[in-house]
C-alpha cells in the first residue's frame, strides 16, 4: 500500500509538459511492473492502477502514455487484467487514436479467447489414419487437449498418469486429444502405441510450426488445455496432481 501511494506522491499530473515526456509512459510501465510481480488479488491490482489513473485529466495525452505504459506491463506479464485496460484504452482512444487503438483491441481479442471461461478456438487437423477431426465434433466431453511429442521426454514421462486418469473417467464422459508437435509420421504413431494413448490425436507434422500450437500460443510442452462440455476453457497447463485434482473436483471420486 505505501508502494502504490508513495510512487507518484511528488508528480504534478496537471503540468502540461508531462504530455511530451517518454517519463510518463516508462513510469507507468515501471510501477505496473512492480505491482504485478506482488501477486496482488486482480481486483486489487485494478483498483490500485485505476486511484493513479484518475489522478491524471482522462482527456489528456498524458493519460494515454500513462495507460499505455500500464498496458504493456501488463501484456509483458501476461497477467489477466490486460484485457480490462486494453478495452478501457479501446474505449476511450478508437476515434482520436484509431491505428493503436484497433492494435490494442486485436491483442485483447486475442487474449480473451484464452482466458478462463473464454470459448476455446476451434481447429481442424488430421488424424493418423488422415481423417479430419475437428474440436467441436468433442463437444458434450471434458475435454483435455494435449500438446506433446514423441521426442519430448517430460511428455513421455507424465504420459502414464494421463493414461490412468483417462481410463479412471472416459466413462464419465471425459476425452483427450493429442495434439503432436512432431515431424515424422512413423515416431508419432510409435509413440502412441508404445505409451498406449488409447484416444484421439492429431498433427499436421509440421514440428514447432505446427498450425494448431501457434494458435493456442504454445511455446513449450507438454501444455495442456481443459476444456468444459460446451468447449469453454477451464484451466491451462494442468498436469500430474493439478490435473488429477482438477478431474476429481469435476467427475467425483
Amino acid at each position: 500500500e505505501y508502494f502504490a501511494n508513495e510512487y507518484f506522491k511528488y508528480v504534478d499530473w496537471a503540468d502540461p509538459n508531462l504530455e511530451h515526456m517518454a517519463w510518463v509512459y516508462e513510469g507507468f510501465k515501471a510501477y505496473v511492473k512492480t505491482l504485478t510481480s506482488i501477486g496482488l488479488q486482480l481486483e486489487q491490482n485494478i483498483a490500485i492502477i485505476e486511484s493513479q489513473l484518475n489522478k491524471i485529466q482522462p482527456d489528456s495525452r498524458t493519460y494515454q502514455l500513462a495507460l499505455s505504459g500500464a498496458l504493456a506491463s501488463l501484456q509483458a506479464a501476461n497477467h489477466p487484467n490486460y484485457v480490462y485496460f486494453a478495452d478501457k484504452y479501446v474505449e476511450m482512444y478508437q476515434e482520436i487514436d484509431p491505428i493503436s487503438a484497433q492494435n490494442v483491441k486485436q491483442q485483447a481479442d486475442h487474449r480473451r479467447r484464452f482466458m478462463t471461461g473464454g470459448e476455446a478456438p476451434d481447429f481442424t487437423s488430421e488424424t493418423p489414419e488422415g481423417e479430419a477431426l475437428t474440436l467441436s465434433d468433442l463437444r458434450g466431453k471434458v475435454v483435455l487437449i494435449d500438446f506433446w511429442a514423441s521426442w519430448c521426454g517430460p511428455c513421455r514421462k507424465e504420459n502414464p498418469n494421463v493414461v490412468r486418469m483417462y481410463e479412471k473417467y472416459k466413462e464419465q464422459g471425459f476425452d483427450i486429444l493429442g495434439v503432436s508437435l512432431d515431424r515424422q509420421k512413423d515416431r508419432w504413431l510409435k509413440a502412441i502405441e508404445a505409451d498406449g494413448l488409447g484416444w484421439h490425436h492429431v498433427s499436421d507434422l509440421k514440428g514447432w510450426q505446427n498450425e494448431v500450437a501457434q494458435q493456442y500460443g504454445v511455446t513449450s510442452i507438454p501444455h495442456t488445455v481443459l476444456l468444459d462440455a460446451e468447449g469453454k476453457i477451464i484451466a491451462r497447463n494442468l498436469r500430474g496432481a493439478r490435473l488429477e485434482s482438477k478431474l476429481a473436483e469435476i467427475f467425483g471420486e
